[in-house]
């Protein structure tokens, strides 16, 4: 991957000659590697490496993703079939089996080789030493010692006890470092920002931004104290990135006395070389492997769920175990052949094998099935099951299971070469304990097909494993296990603990809890510890802090320079000069008249766009009081009720009910006036009657309309009452629809499908409050059949709103009380059983929403109002009391639902953009201006809206899709503010304007699902990553969403319309390329990180899962594109056309690998949000279209041509 440069004269941001003179005098020697070394290679190679991810991540559709790693990237030829570029998710209507035809492709060890030699090749051409003299020796001298540090700290990983090196200090006194640093960073940057002279106002704005930056975060650090710290797993992490970003640094000071201003440059491809070693050591000398424990056993073995093996077992010897095993390899190569080996007890012949199978007994099969059946066991389970052959499995199976290979043996006597039988075997029945019994010369032996198991000097003992699901769910929180470490050659016995995201590293070897098993029948537990062999695991820690920092040193030096050259520039007449209407030097007294006016409109017309929608914004805010004679359903929404593993406001829970089965928060009641969705929560619970006539559910689909006998209406709005008659068809039809297999179901029976859950919604509601109705002649059965329904509702996880009970006022200041929530009608049937039983105990909570509720049926505003009022007095008397609550952040919440600050947010973005476009067609710059400081106020909201869902949810800004479409819109447009606020040509107002209006759009859309502040998956569940990964990750999607929406407007602008001038044109270019240099550092430094969460996680650095795949390819596609501009490969329009396809790039990575259902990150969507990303690719596809129009044909190009 080599890097060219241009002349300084032709883009700003582009990288000095290196103008060395020992250049030449190598020249002789290694002209055969100039071909190599050129960039139109590097291109060729980034571009052939994104189809081989983007054909790898396809192809795990169909295959199991060690087979596509094998087939695909670790090889150096990749048979590509033509099937797999119509997935079944994207294209249900085509059979992939009947799309014929396949290529062969460099696979990924190939186009690696060749990265690496084209990397070498262009360091030994263009990247020359230019220090000379003591510059030289102290740049060797450092780098020498640089690397020194390097291979200490990448086998400094794990301590001579074996166990991961810690940290020299505790994690505290790590902390109390950590902090320290910021505070001197800090003050550092200040006293630079009085060091800089004056009139570089550049370089004292970003050191005065980088001192506020770190003086407000080591103020909230310290003023937070323990409870702002890290966890001692990411402290662990935080130590292990420190010495990498150290090495790093030592190595860059010993680069730069060497290669000067492209020292940045030679040091991150020396990280990548590195990075691109580590994958290598991976691939050909990584093992991973699984151990499988249940509680009180030991295991001294591991086993690899990739590879099988035919074991042989004699158990006649009361020490110990006989066993003899038969490789893959030579089970399936000696396939319908006759085996001896001298090993074995007896001969053998494999007879049929299947990679995959399912059980069947023999008696339950048809006659068809029994003829198509190959079944020649003759002894043994055989003799009553069958094995089946099935599929492989794919990357889209649920549970992300494994093939389970059978095979029928025959077993053949060494002397007599007589049959002794033919046995079925399987994996299922190994993993059962299950093996078949073969007698041999009166010795018996059992066989077993079985996973490859590698045994270990060390025994594991399961002592405790534990599964903590969030409160009131199922969803799972953190799996852990205890486990005894015994190691007798090292005199090792230790208990540890491995948790989550907190693997053990011993010996070698990293143990990851990986599963959690519970047998339903006996209740024993069993943890599954993901055991990876990879002594090199520092290497990716090392080599992407390397980058990082080369990276970061080169395109700060390039910024810099543009910077400055703008700031020198300001006196003089720039682009924005061509906008202006009047380019004539003459000043009339008309003109003069005219610049007063538009001077008192410069300010004015800001102003007053500024005061109305800021007040505007204020009216929305504010909570208003209920008349006299209204019930207060503001003050109803703020109680508290814990659903989806998270308390939240009773508001939020109507909202985003009706919004999963309306769309929309709010609804129009029988006489067509807008009721808010906590009316029609009340209604539903308290008087379903009444909700019944609700028209609510949102019904699209011609078909379902025709089945539910209901009529076309405007805005498909229709009540339960409405198709009430029709249930008995819709029940029949979605029978029907779950016997569709996946991926395979029609767009019908995908609508009654999602019907019926939206009336399941409604069901889940009236019974988790509506009491049981118990019958005084039959009081028994009816309270019987009760908790049996209460059971059932559990399984559903119901909302859950009764809090626990508190005993007395003075306990619950102790904190005895109750530990569990409960449902309104599960609290009702046991404050029902303990006045059976003659108890006294007062549910208060339970007894204040029966009140409440009671008063809402009756239409009594005056005693609701006052029941509600004091159950909140009574919540915040025990509020220390109530687990999983915080009622200041409730209410917060239902503030936040109230304001809608996202929502109108879009909106006044939308306003914004009217702004730039009328200020454009009418050459208005007070409307530019007004626009910006419009943009200014709402991303002032927009940032008020982030802060308060990290406050309510307790994690980084980004934990969901909702959630990274926010983040997206509010790092584009602080982008769009500093762009306006450098070029002041208005394209920054407009990218800022567009990005804000189309990211809210898309959270808006992403919304239907439901919560948007979901509880995370007990992998996902930690902090850290998800403050540097993700959301590094997430602002690189943003800045390359940016740089292609400034290559839209370079397009547009010029073809469109005839106001594109040359220099401002280029200027775009400018900020393009800049944009772009953000964007690769931020894209690789968040996927780097994503590797490394993922082998703290599950010990696989690159997995070639498909959401690490795109987000690679994003990666690719940014260097591609700055290796092309370097390489002059691309003007200003292609580049600009390039960063174009950075749009589409991206939105596969955000949306399209997750439609593919396959992988660790499969969210799964609709084909509402399909048909979206479809369009929004075709209209890029479209500009792409537009912009390879030769220039000379463009508007502008002829208008200024004219």
């Amino acid at each position: 991957m080599s890097t060219n440069t241009l002349p300084e004269t032709t883009n700003e941001f582009a990288m000095p000659e290196s103008g060395s003179g020992s250049e030449n005098s190598f020249n002789p020697y290694l002209s055969f590697l100039t071909p190599l070394a050129s960039l139109k290679i590097t291109v060729v190679l980034f571009a052939m490496a994104i189809f081989i991810i983007l054909a790898g991540t396809l192809a795990q559709v169909e295959k199991d993703i060690w087979v596509v790693i094998d087939e695909y990237f670790r090889t150096a030829i990749a048979r590509i079939e033509f099937k797999i570029f119509f997935p079944p998710s994207f294209f249900p209507n085509i059979d992939q089996n009947n799309i014929p035809g396949a290529i062969y492709f460099p696979g990924g060890w190939l186009i690696g080789f060749m990265m690496g030699i084209n990397l070498l090749a262009a360091h030994l051409i263009r990247f020359k030493v230019q220090g000379k003299g003591k510059e030289r020796t102290i740049g060797w001298s450092v780098i020498a010692v640089g690397l020194l540090l390097t291979w200490l700290v990448i086998t400094g990983g794990s301590n001579k006890d074996g166990f991961q090196e810690y940290s020299v200090f505790s994690w505290q006194v790590l902390w109390w470092l950590f902090e320290a640093g910021m505070a001197l960073s800090a003050i550092g940057s200040i006293a630079l920002f009085f060091l800089i002279p004056q009139h570089r106002k550049v370089e004292r704005g970003l050191a005065i931004g980088a001192a506020i930056m770190l003086g407000f975060l080591t103020a909230w650090f310290i003023s937070k104290g323990d409870a702002a710290r890290f966890s001692d797993a990411s402290m662990r992490i935080l130590w292990q990135l420190i010495k990498a970003t150290f090495v790093g640094v030592v190595l860059l000071a010993g680069c730069i006395p060497l290669f000067k201003k492209r020292a940045g440059v030679v040091l991150l491809h020396a990280g990548v070389g590195l990075m691109m070693l580590s994958e290598l050591i991976v691939g050909t000398m990584a093992v991973e492997t699984q151990m499988t424990i249940t509680e009180g056993q030991s295991a001294n073995f591991v086993h690899d769920i990739r590879e099988i093996e035919l074991a042989v077992i004699d158990r006649t010897d009361p020490e110990k175990d006989h066993v003899t095993v038969v490789p893959k390899s030579i089970l399936l190569n000696n396939q319908e052949q006759v085996v001896s080996n001298p090993e074995l007890p007896f001969d053998y012949e494999l007879l049929r094998y299947y990679q995959n199978s399912t059980f069947r007994k023999i008696s339950s099969l048809t006659p068809e099935e029994k003829k198509e059946a190959f079944n020649p066991a003759t002894d043994g389970i055989g003799k009553e099951w069958v094995a089946l052959p099935v599929r492989n499995t794919a990357g889209t199976d649920m549970g992300g299971g494994v093939d389970i290979p059978a095979a029928y043996i025959k077993v053949i006597d060494k002397k007599t070469k007589e049959s002794l039988g033919v046995y079925l075997v399987s994996l299922d029945l190994s993993l059962r304990d299950f093996g078949e019994k073969v007698v041999v010369d009166g010795t018996p032996y059992e066989l077993f097909l079985r996973f490859k198991r590698y045994y270990k000097p060390y025994t594991v003992k399961l002592t405790d494993v534990r599964k903590d699901d969030y409160a009131g769910t199922s969803t799972v929180m953190n799996y852990s296990s205890d486990i005894q470490l015994i190691d007798p050659e090292h005199n090792v016995d230790r208990n540890i603990r491995i948790w989550m995201n907190n693997p053990l590293r011993y010996s070698g070897e990293t143990f990851y809890q990986s599963g959690y098993h519970a047998d339903p029948r006996t209740g024993e537990e069993t943890t599954t510890l993901s055991v990876v062999t990879n002594m090199g695991w520092m290497i990716p820690y090392v080599s992407c802090m390397i980058v990082v920092v080369g990276m970061f040193y080169h395109f700060m030096l390039t910024l810099l320079r543009y910077l400055n050259r703008r700031e020198k520039q300001r006196a003089e007449p720039t682009a924005i000069e061509e906008f202006k209407t009047d380019p004539s030097g003459t000043i009339t007294p008309l003109m003069q008249r005219k610049q007063r006016s538009e001077q008192l409109q410069k300010y004015l017309i800001p102003l007053a766009i500024f005061i109305i929608f800021g007040g505007y914004l204020m009216g929305k805010a504010v909570v208003r009081q209920p008349e006299s004679n209204q019930m207060d359903l503001y003050k109803f929404g703020e109680l508290p009720v814990l659903y989806q593993g998270r308390a939240k406001p009773v508001d939020t829970l109507a909202r985003n009910s009706l919004r999963i089965i309306s769309g929309k928060q709010t609804f129009k009641d029988e006489n067509g006036k807008t009721q808010p969705a906590i009316k029609w929560f009340l209604d539903t619970v308290a008087n379903p009657e009444a909700a019944y006539k609700h028209r609510v559910f949102r019904i699209e689909n011609p078909q379902l309309l025709m089945t539910l006998k209901l009529k076309n209406r405007e805005g498909f709005r229709y009540s339960i009452e409405e198709f009430l008659p029709e249930f008995p068809e819709l029940t029949r039809q979605a029978e029907l629809a779950r016997k569709a297999e996946k991926g395979k179901a029609s767009l019908y029976q995908s609508r009654v499908l999602e019907l019926e859950k939206k009336i399941g919604m409604i069901d889940l509601l009236i019974s988790s409050f509506n009491p049981p109705q118990i019958r005084p002649e039959n009081a028994r059965e009816d309270v019987r059949i009760a908790f049996q329904r209460q059971e059932m509702l559990t399984q559903r996880n119901p909302p859950l709103a009764i809090p626990p009970m508190i005993k007395d006022q003075d306990e619950s200041k102790t904190g005895t009380k109750d530990t569990d929530w409960q449902t309104y009608s599960g609290a009702w049937l046991n404050d029902l059983l303990r006045l059976s039983q003659n108890k006294q105990e007062k549910n208060e909570g339970m007894e204040a929403w029966a009140n409440i509720l009671i008063a809402y049926h009756e239409g009594d505003v005056t005693e609701f109002n006052k029941e509600v009022s004091d159950y909140q007095r009574w919540l915040n008397r025990n509020s220390a009391a109530l687990p999983h609550t915080n009622l200041n952040k409730i209410d917060f919440e239902a503030f936040y639902d109230h304001f809608e600050p996202c929502y109108y947010s879009a909106v006044l973005y939308l306003f914004a953009f009217v702004l730039v476009c009328s200020s454009f067609l009418f050459g208005l710059r007070a409307l530019g201006s007004a626009a910006f400081w419009l943009i200014v106020l709402t991303f002032v909201v927009h940032t008020f809206a982030l802060i308060a869902r990290i406050y309510i949810s307790g994690r980084p800004p980004v934990t969901n899709l909702y959630s990274s479409a926010v983040f997206i819109g509010w790092g584009a447009v602080l982008a769009g503010i500093v762009i306006e606020r450098i070029n002041r040509l208005g394209i920054g107002n407009l990218l800022a304007s567009v990005a804000g209006f189309s990211t809210l759009l898309i959270a808006h859309m992403l919304a239907g699902d439901g919560d948007t502040m979901a509880v995370l998956q007990a992998v996902l569940d930690t902090q850290f990553w998800l403050a540097t990964h993700v959301v590094c990750i997430t602002l690189g999607y943003a800045a390359t969403f940016v740089a292609g929406l400034l290559g839209l407007f370079y397009i547009l602008w010029g073809t469109c319309t005839p106001r594109m001038t040359t220099a401002a044109g280029k200027e775009i270019i400018r900020m393009l390329y800049g944009v772009l240099c953000f964007a690769i550092i931020l894209s690789f430094f968040g996927t780097v990180l994503g590797g490394l969460w993922a082998d703290d996680s599950w010990g696989r650095f690159w997995g070639w899962d498909p959401k690490e795949n795109g987000a690679l390819i994003i990666v690719l596609w940014n260097a591609l594109v700055l290796h092309a501009r370097w390489g002059g490969m691309v003007k200003d329009r292609g580049m600009a056309i390039l960063a174009i396809g950075g749009n589409i790039v991206t939105s596969w990575s955000w949306f399209g690998v997750n439609e593919l259902g396959v992988g660790l990150h499969s969210y799964g969507f609709t084909d509402g949000v399909l048909l979206a990303l479809g369009l929004f690719m075709l209209s890029q596809l479209a500009v792409i279209g537009i912009g390879l129009i030769p220039q000379k044909k463009w508007w502008s190009f002829k208008e200024h041509q004219a």
